[in-house]
């Protein structure tokens, strides 16, 4: 049994959604307030019917309570019993699998669906029912779901509340796997037989002042004393029961583990406990290693060899690139959140293939985690970006974080606009920042602008080094000269400047420095050259340290491309 359709109006964040999830693994992935737990709130409400909930205003859409909140959840793959005339048989609909739609009425090449439905209105009460066209059309009270049947709809939520479940109480999952409650009573009963006669035969001095003062006091006011007042255990008194049952390893009970440990021993343990065959996990990652990460996600989506079923169906959220990494593009969908709507877009389907899709999530990860993102062509142009929000930082801009950007390597020319698109294939905004001494794919770069992805490319057909080489003070032409002898050695530097210049006629580093006398706009071109094909600053951490001297140099060159390009992604990361 998995669900096929999913419904929500009117719920917390949500004013309208509707999703066809995958049949495995449905790992939910976007920024913050993008309603991802949402829609795993909304799935285990509609599918666990109770007699209570505890519902209040704020979980209606804009606090309006005259808009009820209304879900429907969609399963196929439904028990041969839930079929029958005398069950559910007259209400099912049909899932056309293809066409990823529901056809009320049930026929040949469709799959046999039920549709579950609850609705709080500002009552506040939550009516669970069958939900169907032809119900609606009826007019009349709608079918519910029978109590037994209900308990085979349920989702199993793993994770939380680690410490109940590793116990023997009347929700525990140990209880669900062990099904042996009958024999708990007889070992409880026998356990309070047992305390009882350790209590007796303990010291009783401590209490008999008390005591014999109780029954002076019941003689006085007339109170029967049949034989003599004692102090005994009252077994029910302090709740002797299953609950009181835990696991143990040795004489140290497992609720004491770290919470990674607890929840990641609770969720093993609830996957493996059999039916319900839906599992929702709200930040899987939450308390756990990355290599206990990458552990429990395989064990979640290998199929329960036990049940002889196939792949369990999952809906996770996460904001870990570790999780990202270990999951295929088909298990990842993206959200987006805006005026109400919400949206889900698969990572791989909006990729151009298979390969290109798990190659960005692996590559990338972060991307996928913030709301805009800055694609740089080369690890240079992603360390600049990361530099540079340092330093707007120190001038009281807000950072990269608070706007949810995020710098990356677009993995070289032809690359970059590649990933630029699937990024903007899944809701991101983008701002594709290229070279310009050699083409990059034209095909994917006008793809990536027509779909919304802002493009700077620095003009004069220059590398990123040589627009620096370009455009800054001559100071500064002279310090990032000093931070490629820092990364490289002095002799290695020295000698290709000195090779460049001296082919190109001009007196060399060594015998003629590079005072201010040397200023030249064909000097800064050798040497911006020379920086992009001995690859000075090609790496992360160089462009950071770039942008230290970038930074506070921009003032005195406002009008130069440089510039102008860094001031471009400035607005775009304020929204201007």
């Amino acid at each position: 049994m998995r669900i096929v359709f999913i419904e929500i109006e009117n719920f917390r964040g949500i004013k309208n959604f509707s999703w066809a999830p995958a049949a495995g693994m449905n790992c939910l992935i976007g920024p913050g307030d993008s309603t991802k737990t949402t829609i795993l709130d909304a799935i285990e409400l509609c599918l666990n019917p109770r007699s209570y909930i505890f519902a209040d205003d704020c979980d209606f859409y804009d606090l309006n309570i005259n808009d009820p909140i209304r879900i429907i959840i969609t399963l196929s793959g439904l028990p041969p019993s839930f079929i029958t005339e005398d069950r559910y048989g007259l209400h099912t609909r049909g899932w056309d699998q293809a066409a990823a739609k529901i056809v009320d009425e049930p026929a040949v090449g469709l799959d046999e669906a039920l549709s579950i439905m609850v609705v709080i209105d500002q009552s506040l009460e939550a009516r669970w029912s069958i939900h169907n066209d032809r119900i609606d059309a009826a007019e009349s009270d709608p079918p519910t779901v029978r109590y037994k049947d209900a308990k085979q709809l349920a989702t199993n939520r793993l994770g939380p509340f680690a410490e109940r479940h590793l116990g023997w109480g009347r929700t525990s999952v140990l209880t669900r796997i062990g099904e042996a409650g009958e024999g708990y009573s007889l070992q409880l009963a026998e356990a309070g037989r047992a305390a009882r006669m350790s209590f007796k035969a303990a010291d009783q001095g401590v209490f008999k002042k008390a005591v014999d003062r109780a029954e002076e006091l019941s003689k006085l006011f007339a109170v029967p004393v049949r034989g003599k007042f004692t102090a005994e255990l009252d077994v029910q008194g302090v709740s002797l029961t299953s609950g009181g049952i835990s696991l143990h390893d040795g004489d140290l009970p497992l609720r004491r583990l770290g919470t990674g440990s607890a929840r990641l021993l609770v969720s093993a343990l609830q996957h493996d406990a059999g039916p319900p065959h839906i599992a929702i996990i709200d930040e899987i990652e939450h308390g756990l290693e990355p290599h206990r990460v990458a552990r429990l996600l395989k064990y979640l989506k290998t199929p329960k060899v036990n049940e002889g079923a196939g792949q369990p169906q999952i809906f996770a959220t996460t904001h870990s690139p570790v999780v990202i990494r270990e999951l295929t593009a088909a298990d990842i969908f993206a959200v987006r959140a805006k005026g109400g709507t919400t949206t889900v877009a698969s990572v791989a389907a909006t990729a151009k293939d298979p390969d290109t899709a798990q190659r960005h999530l692996r590559g990338t990860p972060e991307a996928f985690l913030v709301r805009k993102v800055i694609v740089g062509e080369g690890r240079t142009e992603q360390g600049i970006a990361r530099g540079l929000d340092d330093w707007w930082q120190t001038l009281e801009e807000d950072s990269f974080a608070l706007q949810s950007v995020v710098a990356i390597d677009g993995g070289g020319k032809d690359n970059a606009p590649l990933v630029a698109e699937h990024l903007r294939d899944l809701g991101y905004d983008v701002f594709l920042l290229l070279d310009s001494d050699e083409p990059p794919n034209q095909d994917a770069l006008k793809r990536a602008k027509d779909k919304g992805a802002v493009v700077h490319q620095w003009p004069d057909e220059c590398s990123t080094e040589e627009r620096l080489f370009l455009d800054l003070p001559w100071d500064s032409v002279r310090a990032m000269i000093k931070l490629a002898v820092d990364f490289n050695g002095q002799f290695s530097v020295m000698a290709v400047m000195d090779n460049a210049l001296s082919a190109a006629g001009q007196p060399t580093a060594t015998d003629a420095k590079l005072g201010h006398d040397r200023d030249s706009e064909q000097v800064r071109r050798i040497l911006g050259k020379v920086a992009k094909d001995k690859s000075w600053f090609k790496d992360i951490t160089r462009g950071e340290r770039l942008s230290a001297v970038i930074g506070p140099n921009l003032a005195a060159i406002p009008n130069t491309p440089l510039a102008k390009g860094i001031v471009a992604i400035r607005n775009w990361v304020d929204g201007a």
